[in-house]
């Protein structure tokens, strides 16, 4: 009883939110966008000090010019230490805040919660161990947009991503714990319906 309680009284609040928000900026109907990039990925670990290729697909729904919610898939490639070969991907959720500059020109901020899970194998002369692993860090990124056409746009975004995993849960090979940050530059093209 109390649960369905809160839930008409959450959604009468919301209704009376909408009805009463009588400025401009905000759209009673959402702007949707979809995109893809692909980037660079800088692994800043003592043992896996090498660059790779990443490619991401997302969603964004924009509420006004300033404010949006980001839905991420980033495959990270391949990470090597001559031992230890990790292999991760991630589902990202994360704000956007959009400055625009001009009309066809804007800069933002973003920050959110990365779930990722990765395969990792190591390799010794005698025999190859294999075992999965996940996690769940905060993230930020920073980035510009850029107007290509009228429903299309150009961004160049560098995001900064964390990977952990104590050396318990690796295997007794593997000498210390991963504690990994992953430096992502990349370009995207967005389409916006």
């Amino acid at each position: 009883m109390i649960k369905k309680t809160m839930l008409v009284l959450c959604a009468g609040l919301f209704s009376s939110a909408v009805a009463a928000q009588s400025d401009d900026n905000w759209r009673l109907n959402p702007e949707f966008s979809i995109g893809a990039g692909y980037g660079v990925t800088k692994l800043k670990d003592e043992d896996f000090d090498e660059d790779e290729a990443a490619k991401k697909i997302f969603a964004v729904v924009k509420f006004n010019e300033y404010i949006g919610l980001e839905a991420q898939y980033i495959d990270f490639d391949d990470a090597n230490n001559g031992a230890l070969n990790f292999d991760a991907k991630g589902k990202a959720l994360d704000l956007i805040l959009e400055l625009p500059v001009t009309e066809g020109f804007s800069v933002y901020a973003k920050g959110g919660q990365l779930w990722w899970d990765a395969d990792a194998n190591i390799d010794t002369q005698a025999f190859v161990l294999s075992d999965d692993y996940d996690g769940d860090e905060t993230f930020w990124g920073v980035g510009a947009k850029f107007r290509l056409a009228e429903h299309l746009d150009l961004r160049l975004e560098y995001e900064r991503f964390n990977f952990e995993i104590s050396r318990d849960e690796i295997d007794v090979l593997q000498t210390s714990s991963i504690d990994m940050d992953v430096d992502y530059a990349n370009v995207n093209i967005q389409f916006t319906f």
